[in-house]
């Protein structure tokens, strides 16, 4: 609300006195001229010395509309042709006496400056001669703020393009210079437009005092106004997109092209990218050193808001050294689905190139789901030996079995932490390496690739026959002799198949596969040079990604009807209502295998048992159903190849309590029935899985959505600020949609929205950050700049496998890698290994011809 005082209103706020008591101001002009030395002036640190304003030497004059010489007459005014002023936006360009050339603006009757206009307060007055500013084309930036015993009297607003250009000079071949010379252009004119406000005694309003209009420059193009300095300031909308994007590992430059696109256009875009780019860098600055003290204040505010969270830090002399978390969303996953659990490192996720450890499991859907993570600044025994340590303080319990690859410190630390735990190592990367371990010939020119790989992947095969198997192979190719096919029989019973028959759910993980599923999915969304919040925001966005898809999947397994395929449908119905549905299909595969391909060969009947004999034979149904299965994308692990070889299969069936086993040994190893199973089940008419056989992991729905939505990216109570903004933000699409066919309803919501916007007031709620630094504050939820640092960050340390390109390659490696690129051919010749400026067949017809 702006007012107008009279002359009588000006000369009592003139004359009054201050009043101490009340803060408040009243004082005559000569008091306060009077009382120079008690004042102190501040000044914005873009002012430089010249922008202070000496009302001795008349550096600013009164600002009322006449045009005065130096001498106090009004000038001939001489008004150039309209296309200039239309060319330079509203205003009107003069010429003085003298011949130089000045401009005033013109603005709505409402936006007229008028001495003695009264404001509530100094943040309205700002306000108001911003949007002045705005609408005449032209920046303004702080000047000098008087005070009087601590108490502001005056503030003045200068022309962003016053005050006199730097002409210092720099002697580059001097050396005692110590400045880089900037190569910036400037754009300051020694321009007098200003205003000043004064305070009003015993009130916290503001009168304008003083006022210049004029501009000894062309103002900006109102269709250029978007590049001016104020349009160029990004809102906190844009600073959030910024900062949400990155967890997307979406840089600064992608967000501010994605949001010209949203926008439909850059002019209505805040900023142009190289100040996305600067705000990017400044949030990265402002973290600096307190990135490590920053992560463990967010998470301590995950532990007093988020329910059942926990984490466990540890520091070496007060660096950072290792770091575990897990939600409680994550503890009802691995109380349902943390029978077997793998874990693989990966690097490159951070600039302290910490190495990050998730633990990975299989859920109801048969897909990856991650149960906790864990960042170590080194790859030894005690660092894992801590971070297990922290694993079985979070869930109370070790998994059945852990799989990881061959790394000699996790092998050493799950043998202290994880004493029962059968630990297994991943098969692929053993295997992977036999192309290295043996002769090129061995390798590629007999079959020892197909009867090896027969030996370790058969997982029905039984102890003996496999240390048969692998005698009779070494002997056939002749590697009694070769140190690595020694070592890894001597660990047979950490990687072989059938070492792992007893242990209950083996079959789910022979690899790590599933956790080097997990770290592409990390390293997708972070970047080497990230901090850790920045790292940890990453996260958060898989993690919600992941439990999203678990949602759907659930969503499909209670909307989908699955289709009937068999005769025995009453079994089929029963296995659609109690499966999930990924699992029901595997299970339907079993099913339509015992009527096509299993028969009962013989029976041996006992008291309460019958032994029974099941002859299993290969049928046309098997490719058929490949197809199908391919299509529905239900076995998209090879570990999950239930395809049993042609041979008889023992099941044990018991009439009283319906206990079955088979001696495949599918259930004990998948936690479904195999296909000689129900080909016995229908010969007993029994029409349903018994429910012991029935497993709680492979059931559906037994996690409530509810807890797959929980989130700990709200860890405080700007969390719930967010949550409305973004509820507001879907609720503006949702009207903007429904709106979007009728121009004229469209039109009234915008001037009801115009409305709204004046009421709240166009620099929105006092309570929002007012600084750049208050806002990346509030993006983390936790204050970046603390007294105490509690925390520091880690140590740059490089790991074995941090990317450092300095690792040792044999001489077959190199070979294998060289071997493996596609060389090109001669253009002269067609022979591939040189080109044509080598070809021998070119510099033989060359020396013919010169013959």
């Amino acid at each position: 609300m702006i007012t107008v005082m009279d002359d009588l209103d000006m000369h009592d706020i003139e004359n009054n006195h201050l009043d101490e008591e009340n803060q408040q101001f009243g004082y005559t002009d000569s008091e306060f001229l009077h009382n120079e030395e008690n004042q102190s002036e501040t000044q914005d640190m873009n002012d430089i010395g010249n922008d202070h304003y000496d009302e001795e030497n008349h550096q600013f004059r009164s600002g009322d509309s006449e045009i005065l010489d130096n001498d106090g007459n009004q000038l001939e005014i001489q008004v150039q042709s309209d296309n200039v002023a239309a060319q330079y936006g509203s205003c009107k360009q003069f010429i003085g006496a003298d011949g130089s050339l000045f401009w005033i603006p013109e603005v709505e009757p409402g936006w007229i400056p008028t001495l003695g206009s009264i404001f509530k307060d100094i943040k309205d007055a700002i306000k108001w001669y911003k949007g002045y500013a705005l609408r005449s084309g032209f920046d303004i930036r702080k000047s000098t703020e008087r005070k009087k015993s601590g108490i502001t009297t005056s503030k003045y607003f200068i022309c962003n393009r016053g005050g006199l250009p730097n002409t210092s000079t720099l002697d580059t071949i001097s050396d005692d210079h110590n400045k880089q010379l900037r190569n910036s252009n400037c754009k300051r004119t020694n321009c007098k437009a200003f205003v000043a406000f004064k305070a009003i005694p015993h009130s916290s309003e503001v009168y304008l005092w003083r006022f210049e209009q004029q501009h000894n420059h062309k103002l900006i193009n109102q269709d250029c106004m978007h590049l001016s300095r104020a349009k160029r300031q990004l809102n906190v909308v844009d600073q959030a997109f910024i900062h949400k994007l990155s967890s997307a590992k979406v840089g600064a430059t992608t967000a501010y092209r994605l949001m010209c696109v949203i926008k439909g256009g850059c002019e209505f875009v805040d900023g142009i990218e190289i100040d996305w780019k600067n705000f990017k860098r400044d949030i990265n600055c402002h973290i600096g050193g307190t990135d490590a003290n920053l992560l463990i204040t967010k998470l301590q505010n995950c532990k007093e808001n988020v329910t059942n969270f926990t984490y466990e830090y540890r520091c070496d002399k007060k660096q950072l050294n290792a770091l575990f978390w897990a939600d409680d969303t994550s503890k009802q996953n691995f109380e349902l689905f943390g029978d077997v659990v793998s874990f693989d490192a990966t690097y490159r996720t951070n600039r302290y190139c910490m190495v990050f450890v998730p633990f990975t499991g299989i859920d109801n859907h048969k897909r990856c789901v991650t149960f906790g993570a864990g960042l170590l600044c080194r790859e030894d025994t005690n660092s894992y030996i801590w971070l297990l340590r922290s694993f079985l303080k979070c869930f109370g319990k070790a998994p059945i079995m852990v799989v990881t690859d061959q790394d000699p410190a996790m092998k050493k630390a799950i043998e202290i932490v994880f004493p029962y735990t059968k630990h297994r190592f991943c098969m692929w990367h053993i295997t992977s390496k036999l192309p290295l371990k043996v002769s090129w010939e061995t390798m590629n020119e007999s079959d020892f690739k197909a009867d090896f790989n027969s030996i370790v992947w058969d997982s029905k095969i039984d102890v003996n026959d496999f240390e048969m198997r692998w005698d009779a192979l070494m002997v056939k190719y002749k590697l009694q002799d070769n140190k690595w096919m020694k070592d890894m029989f001597d660990l047979r019973s950490s990687w072989i198949p059938a070492y792992f028959k007893d242990v209950p759910m083996s079959g789910l993980m022979r690899t790590t596969s599933r956790s080097e599923s997990e770290n592409s999915a990390f390293n997708r969304v972070s970047h080497h040079g990230y901090t850790l919040n920045n790292f940890m925001n990453a996260f958060e966005s898989v993690m919600e990604r992941q439990r999203n898809n678990q949602i759907k999947f659930d969503f499909d397994t209670s909307t989908i009807i699955p289709i009937i395929k068999t005769p025995l449908e009453d079994m089929e119905k029963h296995a659609s209502m109690v499966y999930t549905r990924t699992i029901f299909l595997m299970v339907q595969r079993e099913i339509l295998h015992s009527l096509v391909s299993c028969s009962q060969k013989s029976v041996t009947s006992g008291v309460v048992s019958d032994i029974c004999i099941v002859k299993h034979k290969r049928t046309n149904i098997s490719k058929k159903k490949v197809v199908v299965e391919k299509k529905e994308k239900v076995d998209i692990d090879s570990e999950w190849n239930f395809n049993t070889s042609e041979g008889d299969f023992e099941v044990e069936f018991n009439r009283e309590d319906l206990t079955v086993k088979c001696s495949c040994m599918l259930f004990e190893r998948f936690g479904i029935f195999c296909r000689h199973i129900f080909c016995i089940l229908k010969i007993y008419d029994i029409q349903e899985i018994p429910s012991r056989y029935i497993l709680k992991r492979w059931r559906r729905d037994i996690i409530p959505t509810t807890v797959l939505k929980r989130t700990f990216r709200y860890s405080d109570s700007s969390g719930n600020v967010e949550k409305v903004a973004y509820k507001a933000f879907s609720m503006l699409d949702q009207c903007l949609s429904s709106l979007s066919n009728d121009d004229k309803k469209l039109e009234e919501f915008m001037q009801k929205l115009e409305v709204f916007m004046t009421d709240i007031g166009e620099q929105g709620s006092d309570k929002l950050p007012v600084t750049k630094e208050a806002h990346i504050d509030k993006l983390y939820g936790a204050t970046t700049n603390p007294e105490v640092v509690d925390v520091e960050n880690p140590p740059m340390v490089k790991n074995k496998g941090s990317g450092t390109g300095k690792r040792l390659k044999s001489a077959l490696e190199k070979a294998t890698i060289q071997g493996n690129k596609q060389s090109r051919s001669c253009k002269t010749c067609g022979v591939k290994g040189h080109n044509s400026r080598k070809c021998l067949t070119l510099l033989n017809n060359s020396k013919v011809q010169s013959a």
